[in-house]
């Protein structure tokens, strides 16, 4: 019935039975005649019954808190749902009594998604109220050694020989419950355990490994032996090739190359902190895309006026990190459309270039994402590739080209509930194995990870220590050979090459030995042949000078000599045209 009274049609000149059900339980029969256009009867069904749960551990003395109690009818339809209390009580629910022998309701009671009993039959008088205790098959507390094996693979065990592993034992609502240490058989061990779900997380050196995927247990004493496998490379089989050269002939495609992401910048928050990570780079004309979070940002001159001039000068290449920090796959595509032009149009203002790179916030994005970038422009996406982010990553011939985080500089600290920075040697290692696997590498840092942290809060202060650590990162990278390049400049396709004579006349117009005219001719010859492209820009008023900044001659005896890249050189020549310098 949707409505009391309430009414049906029926064929005139017929006897009904009418039968009334309230929750699945029988109420009461009546009948009519039906003869007239319309008949009235009155079924009068038994008043309700109250019922309250109350669910003890084992013993039958330990209440237990936050048990979900589903009353269900015989037939399995669910009619109340709640939770116990500190007392192990739920509340008292007023629900249809049974006075028919062959109805009843059952109870199913769970800890989390954890099944402990059903409880049957329950019967309710009406009128009356109940109380129904239940006893689970469960101890309160687990005194049962509790083992969880770290395997490195199916058949092999973590040993003394590897790193510092320890596991946490995390509760239902994220609260660390208790670590253990891993020991030379791979094995950490816990007791005194209440009864719950919880989850295991892996640390190495005190932060979250993401090489062991987190684990969600139940311990309840049925199991107490847990397994913990490393997450590795699937083994590939290659195919049988007839040409036995094939096979040397194919390489995977690699750029050689590293970016650096610097995430989170916005106003007034460890400005300091931001200023000197950024200047790292900036200072020795090395290239770092930084991921300003648009809405929180341009009001804050400290730091607005480092990020402007860097990116004036073509020392810093710009991301949109979108605005706000909600994860834009909670919005239609037609929200993620507004907010990304949001985020343009705010960066524009702020710095006085458009973004052409998008990392996402909380690095979530779906297919609406990928889209609405396509639609606006943008050529590059950065997400994590430890948060789900799967490989191919081509490297040419992409409208979208999809660059994810594949290492870090520092790491979320559970313990601390703190960002800490890593070892250079940690980080390489990581960048070493991108390279070989993906042919890239994106290097990302957040701010909190170069703050000085004093009684457990980020201040504005700069730690020196990690700021060498960086610093002793990109010195072992181009140590090596590797280049390092903005994220816009990963793919294969963004390598320039520019003739030889070209820079010559650098050189020489860097040393005095050619005026400024020969230089541009050259320049001209660049842009006209479509060796350099030049971005589309707002026609802003005509620059009333027309000199040639000393930072762009700079470059140009850098990059003769071989100091900087091609990318870094044509940076600073788009300067000048974007600014009517050089016109062609």
């Amino acid at each position: 019935m949707k409505n009391n009274p309430d009414s049906i049609s029926l064929p005139k000149d017929h006897r009904y039975k009418i039968e009334v059900y309230a929750n699945g339980m029988y109420g009461d029969v009546g009948y009519i005649d039906l003869r007239n256009n319309q008949e009235k009867i009155n079924i009068n069904i038994p008043l309700s019954g109250g019922l309250q749960f109350n669910i003890f551990y084992k013993d039958g003395q330990t209440p237990i808190k936050g048990a979900t109690v589903s009353i269900k009818s015989h037939d399995g339809i669910q009619w109340r749902l709640g939770k116990t209390n500190d007392q192990g009580d739920t509340i008292r629910y007023w629900i249809q009594s049974t006075t028919k022998d062959t109805d009843y309701y059952m109870a199913d009671v769970y800890l989390g998604e954890i099944p402990l009993t059903t409880f049957t039959p329950i019967k309710i008088l009406p009128g009356l109220t109940k109380d129904q205790k239940i006893i689970v098959p469960i101890p309160a507390i687990i005194e049962d050694l509790i083992t969880v094996s770290l395997d490195k693979t199916e058949f092999e065990k973590i040993t003394k020989h590897d790193r510092n592993f320890s596991v946490l034992l995390k509760d239902s609502i994220g609260n660390i419950v208790k670590k253990s240490q891993v020991n030379s058989r791979g094995e950490a061990y816990f007791s005194s355990i209440p009864s719950q779900e919880y989850s295991l997380i892996v640390l190495k050196n005190g932060v979250t490994d993401a090489s062991w995927q987190e684990k969600n247990v139940a311990i309840t004493g049925q199991e107490n032996m847990f397994k913990m496998t490393k997450i590795n490379e699937p083994v590939l089989i290659p195919e049988v090739i007839e040409d036995p050269n094939a096979i040397a002939n194919e390489s995977m495609s690699s750029c050689n190359c590293v970016a650096f992401r610097f995430d989170d910048v916005q106003d007034y928050w460890l400005n300091d902190v931001q200023i000197a990570y950024v200047n790292t780079f900036v200072e020795k004309n090395i290239p770092l895309t930084v991921g300003i979070v648009a809405d929180s940002f341009g009001n804050d001159q400290k730091i607005t006026n480092v990020i402007k001039d860097a990116t004036s000068k073509n020392k810093l290449e710009i991301a949109s990190q979108g605005v706000g920090n909600a994860p834009f796959t909670d919005f239609s595509k037609e929200a993620q459309d507004n907010l990304l032009k949001q985020s343009i149009v705010e960066i524009v203002d702020s710095v006085g270039v458009r973004p052409h790179i998008f990392v996402p916030p909380q690095n979530k994005y779906n297919d609406d994402t990928k889209q609405i970038l396509i639609e606006n422009k943008f050529t590059h996406l950065s997400s994590n590739i430890l948060l789900g982010e799967l490989p191919p990553f081509p490297l040419e011939g992409e409208t979208l080209y999809k660059f994810p985080e594949t290492a870090t500089t520092g790491k979320y600290n559970l313990e601390q509930n703190l960002f800490t920075g890593l070892s250079s040697n940690d980080t390489y290692s990581d960048t070493i194995n991108s390279l070989k696997k993906y042919g890239f590498a994106v290097i990302t840092s957040h701010p909190q990870e170069f703050a000085v942290i004093q009684n457990g809060t980020y201040t504005n202060q700069i730690n020196k220590e990690q700021i060498n650590e960086l610093e002793s990162l990109i010195q072992k990278l181009q140590s090596d050979g590797i280049r390092i390049v903005s994220i816009d400049k990963i793919n294969l396709d963004s390598t320039t090459i520019i003739p030889q004579w070209i820079k010559n006349n650098a050189g020489w117009w860097a040393d005095g030995s050619i005026d400024d005219t020969s230089f541009v001719q050259g320049i001209q010859y660049l842009i006209q042949k479509g060796i350099m492209k030049i971005p589309e820009t707002e026609d802003t008023s005509d620059v009333e000078n027309k000199e040639i900044p000393q930072w762009i001659k700079n470059n140009a005896g850098w990059w003769a000599d071989g100091q900087i890249t091609d990318s870094d050189f044509i940076g600073g020549i788009e300067y000048l045209v974007s600014h009517k310098i050089i016109t062609y």
